[in-house]
């Protein structure tokens, strides 16, 4: 398991969308989100918003004028849907390390930056979800300030995003690989709840014929969910 000095925590959800103005309208002008930060990275163009109680959504989308990558494809493939969650951790190398013991593969680790460092747990292995698992220095706020964007609040009234549900077949190997990951595990044969401290979202895992993320979760009622602006199924209580 992730030990607890790494201090793993689930810090968003990510979501695939074509035109990142186009969900920022609906996300922050129509459900009332507040906006984390903004910015243009290599290949894409990503914005975080947070809804009421904290929960934070990930938004990435092409870059404007750009070819969009890894983006396009996964769209193509799968549509604006729930693209990976982020675990943050205090050590990343202690982290993957962690991981790699376990019997899982971490790809894509990037060390290099100063802001951001990060590693990919693959979704075959995981089933059907991209993990990231990720080291910064900053918070939301110094990210916001650094960068230049002018951070907002969601309003009182908007709903509160709770965090994802994924399917599995093999609930026993599903527990096994988020035990790892730090969660806190909660829940019976044919569901289980992971919860990590510190973090107001979570993940639920249930039963199913075909891995992968089927929904996100909300307290309160989303309106007027236009498709393609990063809306994937809901399950709103």
């Amino acid at each position: 398991m992730i030990a607890e000095a790494l201090r793993a925590r689930l810090d968003h959800v990510a979501v695939a969308v074509g035109d990142l103005d186009d969900a920022l309208a609906y996300w922050c002008g129509t459900v009332g989100a507040g906006v984390v930060a903004r910015e243009i990275n290599d290949g894409f163009d990503i914005a975080q918003v947070r809804t009421r109680g904290g929960g934070k959504l990930e938004l990435i989308a092409p870059p404007p004028g750009g070819d969009g990558g890894f983006i396009l494809d996964f769209l193509a493939r799968f549509g604006p849907t729930i693209h990976h969650v982020t675990l943050k951790v205090a050590d990343l190398g202690a982290a993957i390390d962690t991981v790699r013991a376990g019997g899982y593969d971490v790809v894509d680790v990037q060390t290099m930056s100063r802001w951001w460092r990060e590693g990919f747990l693959r979704p075959t292995q995981v089933g059907g979800l991209i993990v990231q698992v990720a080291w910064t220095p900053e918070d939301d706020r110094s990210w916001a300030r650094r960068i230049g964007t002018a951070a907002t609040a969601p309003t009182s009234g908007a709903p509160r995003l709770l965090g994802a549900t994924l399917e599995h077949p093999d609930l026993a190997a599903a527990r096994a690989l988020w035990s790892l990951l730090g969660a806190e595990i909660e829940g019976g044969h044919d569901r289980f709840v992971c919860r990590w401290p510190d973090s107001t979202l979570d993940v639920v895992v249930r039963h199913g014929d075909h891995a992968g993320p089927v929904a996100l979760r909300f307290e309160g009622a989303l309106v007027d969910a236009p498709e393609g602006f990063g809306v994937p199924p809901l399950d709103v209580g």
